[in-house]
C-alpha cells in the first residue's frame, strides 16, 4: 500500500521568492518545475532526500496561475502555507478504491496526470481529518532525473 511521504505541497503566491527562501535558507535545489495547465499551478519538486523504495520525497511548491484554480480558491480563503500531503503507492488505482471502500471520499473518478507524469487522487479532507490527502504512483525516476520544464 502506501510506501512513503511522497510530498508536502505547499501553495505560494510567488513561486519564485519561495523557491529562493528554502534554497537560502535550507540548501533545497529545484529537481523539476512545470506548469500544470490542468490543475492551474505553477510548480517546483524541491528534492529533500531518496527513499528506500527508489522513490524520493519532496516539497512541492504550487503558485496558482489561475484565481479558479483549486490551489487559487484555497488561497483565497487559506493564504499560503500547507496545501496537502501526498503518499506514495506502487498502485494508485488499486490503493484508490482499497480506501474508498472503507468510506473515503476518493475526489478522481480515475487517477489524473500529475508532476514528472505520476498518477495522483485525492481524497477528501473532511474524511482525513482536515488534511487534503494526495496518493501518487510516481513515473519512472530516470525519465525526470534533474529535468526542469521552464
Amino acid at each position: 500500500m502506501l510506501t512513503r511521504i511522497d510530498h508536502i505541497g505547499i501553495a505560494c503566491f510567488d513561486l519564485d521568492k519561495t523557491v529562493e527562501f528554502y534554497r537560502a535558507t535550507y540548501g533545497f535545489e529545484v529537481f523539476h518545475s512545470e506548469i500544470n495547465e490542468e490543475q492551474g499551478v505553477r510548480e517546483a519538486m524541491l528534492k529533500i532526500n531518496e527513499t528506500s523504495d527508489g522513490g524520493a520525497s519532496y516539497l512541492q511548491l504550487l503558485e496558482p496561475i489561475r484565481e479558479d484554480s483549486a490551489v487559487g480558491k484555497w488561497m483565497a480563503k487559506n493564504g499560503q502555507g500547507v496545501h496537502h500531503i501526498a503518499f506514495g503507492t506502487a498502485d494508485v488505482d488499486t490503493d484508490s478504491e482499497a480506501i474508498r471502500d472503507k468510506g473515503v471520499r476518493v475526489l478522481y473518478e480515475q487517477p489524473r496526470r500529475g508532476s514528472m507524469d505520476s498518477r495522483i487522487t485525492f481524497l477528501h479532507p473532511k474524511d482525513c481529518h482536515g488534511v487534503l490527502t494526495e496518493l501518487v504512483t510516481a513515473a519512472d525516476p530516470a525519465a525526470h532525473k534533474g529535468e526542469e520544464d521552464h
